[in-house]
């Protein structure tokens, strides 16, 4: 699970919340739980927790459960709207289930469109007119385009499919009995024209010095360049604050290695787990090298206030390529590492290869 948005704190919520609605077509939903990829049982409904059931399952005695699927998954009905306006009207706060169905993602799967399917973001739409506040889950197997939602909806957790416990699994964070630390493991576009995107991608010959820059540039006119989510991404209850990164050395040769390291301090009101990401940039080689890749991480789990220093190993291993006659090496010259909770919001120093 991950925590894409939670303005103002919306989440988690109290198990004491008197009134709550769930919107949605996959409120209910027994199968599209279990994605593309899964077996079929004679019984589903027996072994798998909906998303209704884990949060019923969390709630008071008393507390008020009104529910309205509002719309189906891929067309254009939208005669439920209008019950779905009414049971949001009686909740404090509302959840909202959308996405894809199980059958939408997956092998021989392609959409040209990566909008949430049918009216589901009209629905949301009409929802957000009542004026609750909302949380929005998304049931997909991809990477969905969200910017109206992105833009007006204070919450949104991205599920994926979650498999039999899903419901019980949504549950424990949206009540915060599990803070969520999930990262995303791709690239979230601004629209369709933008993919393909990706971290790793090969500088240009006219990279945009900012994201307001479009004149001349290798870049979008009609949209910012940046995506809509970058990869490694992913909020907590928490928050987490990151020092300036120090080396041991600032040059080494083959057979030794520097030692980067960083300070992560929980600044938040949580306890939390936070994933450091390690990237490196070779600046100038042989061949073009990515802007960043990947090359290491590590998960801490910090108490509200604490803080604890991770170091990573920088050896020549982790500088090596295929160059253009297939061999493995790596080439001196200068380097940059990365440190951060993302790809795209990091600390960086340089060092050189000799």
């Amino acid at each position: 699970i991950v925590l894409l948005k939670n303005k103002g704190g919306l989440l988690p919520l109290s198990k004491q919340i008197k009134s709550i609605a769930l919107i949605g077509p996959f409120v209910k939903a027994v199968k599209d739980n279990l994605g593309f990829w899964s077996m079929e049982w004679p019984d589903d409904s027996s072994t798998i927790v909906t998303q209704w059931d884990g949060i019923k399952n969390k709630l008071a005695p008393g507390a008020k459960m009104h529910y309205a699927a509002g719309c189906n998954i891929n067309d254009s009905d939208t005669t439920g709207f209008a019950e779905a306006i009414a049971a949001a009207q009686q909740a404090e706060v509302v959840i909202m289930s959308m996405g894809e169905a199980r059958d939408m993602s997956g092998e021989s799967k392609s959409r040209s469109s990566l909008q949430l399917p049918g009216v589901q973001e009209t629905l949301i739409k009409a929802i957000k007119a009542t004026g609750k506040p909302i949380i929005l889950l998304i049931n997909a197997g991809r990477p969905l385009v969200l910017n109206w939602a992105v833009d007006h909806i204070p919450s949104i957790v991205y599920t994926w499919w979650l498999g039999s416990q899903a419901g019980n699994a949504i549950a424990d964070v949206l009540f915060g009995d599990y803070n969520p630390s999930g990262k995303l493991p791709m690239t979230f576009p601004r629209s369709e024209g933008q993919v393909p995107v990706y971290y790793n991608h090969l500088n240009t010959g006219h990279p945009p010095a900012n994201e307001n820059q479009v004149n001349y540039v290798t870049g979008y006119i009609d949209q910012l360049n940046s995506p809509r989510y970058p990869f490694g991404y992913g909020l907590s209850y928490t928050s987490f604050s990151y020092s300036a990164i120090t080396l041991d050395k600032t040059s080494f040769k083959s057979g030794d290695k520097i030692l980067a390291t960083i300070t992560v301090t929980n600044t938040g009101q949580y306890d939390g787990e936070e994933t450091v990401q390690l990237y490196l940039r070779d600046i100038a080689a042989s061949l073009a090298r990515p802007v960043k890749e990947l090359k290491a991480f590590r998960k801490l789990f910090l108490k509200k206030g604490e803080s604890q220093t991770v170091s990573f190993g920088i050896s020549i291993e982790d500088l090596k390529f295929y160059n253009n006659d297939l061999n493995y090496v790596a080439e001196p010259g200068e380097f940059t590492l990365y440190i951060g909770g993302n790809s795209a919001d990091l600390q960086q120093v340089g060092f050189t290869l000799l």
